[in-house]
């Protein structure tokens, strides 16, 4: 299970599970463009870059995971 230790910012890019989806479905979001990091509660988790959660992979999104932390690259 991730630690959600990391509080989330008012200026971070913080989708929800369902508007991550979405923005992979039509195209807004791809590999190239970033990762995410899971979050819950206000908090996210760095994981390690293996489990960095890319749109081309949503098993990366742990089960009780909320929200997605977006990160550009």
């Amino acid at each position: 299970m991730p630690d959600y230790s990391q509080p989330v910012r008012a200026d971070d890019d913080l989708l929800t599970i369902e508007e991550f989806k979405a923005r992979v479905d039509d195209g807004s979001l791809i590999d190239d463009d970033g990762f995410g990091w899971p979050a819950r509660n206000g908090f996210y988790a760095m994981p390690d870059p293996e489990e960095w959660v890319y749109p081309s992979d949503l098993s990366r999104i742990p089960g009780d995971a909320t929200h997605i932390l977006w990160a550009n690259s």
